[in-house]
């Protein structure tokens, strides 16, 4: 056969040598250009090994002590990479200013892991002019009078919870506030994003929370869908553009997307009136006048070129998008923060007693109702909140990529090049708050903030792409936090950790479970 085709064996084993080599020196140089990537750039960083890069190290360590340590052995600025990927990671006050900031328009867009439904239509996730146009129309549902709508069925939400606790309280058991408080901002979401109203502790089994808790992403780094992402990630995407991986459950996402179709064609119709996000959707494809407009970009500090962009319409995929992207930042926010501000006053008693002071006399003020204005009066809660978010970001980490090249005092970031913001080492930074474990609130207090740099406390972001729901959220655990410290107060048990710890999914959770006890004050 070999003759046949006018080959010899030792010219088929010269052409299976060749073709072995050829491969060996082309995996040899790529994983030589890993090498040097970032020292031709004249940033240090760990050195990558082939295909993981320092993947390694994030799943030994965890992402946000990985994060730390890294920063303490290689400064404020350098790379590494995440399987073939390079990264940058900075926590240097005056790139991250020109980075979310004064040179936006160069990191206006973020990493995109896997561009499939429903992350695709995402705010948080699409770029450009699509990133404008979406958050231009979806700013509308976050105005003070909007907000103001909504703390109303935060307020139910909140009620019906401290129904639950009333009778948990009797049992004097243990708590685990990852139950309570995942139930509060479940049906805060399901009440002011998805446009209906559940009660999720008691209805633990109804469909609709079933195929809700099913969108959630697993909370370790070794997921396999994840590797795949960051190892391969052009073969993710074409697997779950296929079908053939499922990044979140098909049957879950198509039971949601039917449900919310269901409500907005209700809406339209007029059938069925609430103030909610969809309801403002629904308001937002009425022609606006420009009066209006204005006020939303007067409100919103957009710039009046870009009122152009209030005027599209979002698609039925679009509204559902942002409601799952709700769900998903939302759900996991609200739960972890309020989970972490109740070990944080179990922990200080002194501090607890303090916010309930406040609380106290603020209601006094307010016919003892917790409203949309009598929270915005506790500002010693902001600070036991903002102090809870510097020690536990909600989100490890938050990311850009350059659209272009781009220089900054001397150092070169390729167009393309990812710049990842490490928020644990930035709040854990000893020169920035020191003694960084201690739980302290008056770190926040209008007199110390001004001490140091707002660049430098980034739970939220900051710059145009700041979290757009950020007064939501804290609105809505101040209104749970007025609720449930009017009649308990949180303490220890011999259950409850020493020190917590982060686990790896880069959502800020806790390793361990947070039990505490819940007592009644009154």
């Amino acid at each position: 056969m070999l003759e046949t085709l006018g080959l010899t064996k030792n010219t088929t084993f010269y052409l299976i040598t060749t073709g072995v080599s050829l491969i060996l020196t082309s995996a040899f140089v790529k994983w030589y250009r890993m090498y040097t990537y970032f020292s031709r750039l004249g940033l240090p960083g760990p050195k990558p090994l082939p295909i993981i890069g320092n993947l390694h190290q994030v799943i030994k360590r965890g992402m946000p002590y990985n994060d730390l340590e890294m920063t303490r052995i290689y400064g404020k600025t350098f790379g590494y990479f995440e399987g073939t990927t390079p990264i940058v990671l900075t926590t240097d006050p005056k790139l991250l200013k020109s980075l979310l900031i004064k040179d936006f328009h160069v990191f206006t867009n973020r990493r995109v892991l896997a561009p499939v439904e429903p992350f695709d239509k995402f705010l948080s996730l699409i770029k450009d002019d699509d990133w404008k146009n979406v958050r231009a129309i979806l700013s509308t549902t976050f105005t003070s009078g909007k907000l103001k709508s909504m703390s109303k069925l935060m307020v139910e939400s909140s009620n019906q919870l401290m129904e639950h606790l009333s009778v948990f309280a009797e049992k004097d058991e243990n708590f685990d506030g990852k139950q309570y408080f995942g139930g509060l901002s479940l049906d805060v979401i399901c009440s002011c994003c998805f446009g209906f109203s559940i009660d999720s502790i008691k209805e633990p089994d109804n469909e609709v929370i079933q195929h809700l808790k099913k969108m959630f992403v697993g909370s370790n780094t070794a997921d396999p869908r994840l590797l795949l992402l960051i190892l391969f990630p052009s073969l993710a995407i074409y697997l779950a553009q296929k079908g053939m991986l499922e990044v979140v459950p098909r049957k879950s996402l198509e039971f949601l997307k039917s449900l919310t179709f269901s409500i907005i064609e209700r809406r339209k119709n007029k059938t069925e009136f609430r103030e909610d996000f969809i309801q403002t959707m629904i308001e937002n494809e009425q022609t606006l006048d420009t009066e209006e407009t204005n006020s939303h970009v007067e409100e919103n500090q957009w710039n009046p070129k870009d009122i152009k962009y209030l005027r599209k319409k979002l698609s039925h995929a679009e509204i559902f998008s942002q409601a799952i992207m709700f769900l998903l930042a939302g759900f996991e926010t609200t739960l972890n923060t309020l989970n972490f501000i109740a070990y944080n006053l179990a922990t200080n008693q002194d501090v607890q007693q303090k916010l309930i002071d406040e609380i106290e006399r603020v209601l006094e003020n307010h016919n003892e109702k917790i409203t949309y204005e009598s929270v915005a009066e506790m500002k010693y809660m902001n600070m036991v909140i903002d102090e809870t978010l510097r020690i536990f970001p909600a989100a490890i980490r938050l990311d850009r990529v350059a659209s272009e090249d781009f220089e900054f005092e001397g150092m070169k970031i390729k167009k393309g090049q990812l710049v990842v913001v490490p928020l644990w080492a930035l709040h854990y930074n000893k020169d920035i708050f020191p003694d960084p474990e201690r739980f302290d609130p008056e770190r926040f207090s209008e007199e110390n903030k001004k001490l140091r740099d707002s660049i430098t406390y980034l739970p939220f972001g900051n710059g145009p792409r700041t979290c757009l729901a950020t007064r939501f959220v804290q609105i809505e655990m101040k209104i749970a936090l007025a609720n449930i410290l009017t009649k308990f107060r949180f303490e220890t048990c011999d259950k409850t950790p020493e020190k917590l710890e982060i686990d790896s999914s880069g959502f800020g959770r806790s390793k361990l479970p947070i039990i505490l006890k819940i007592k009644k004050r009154l």
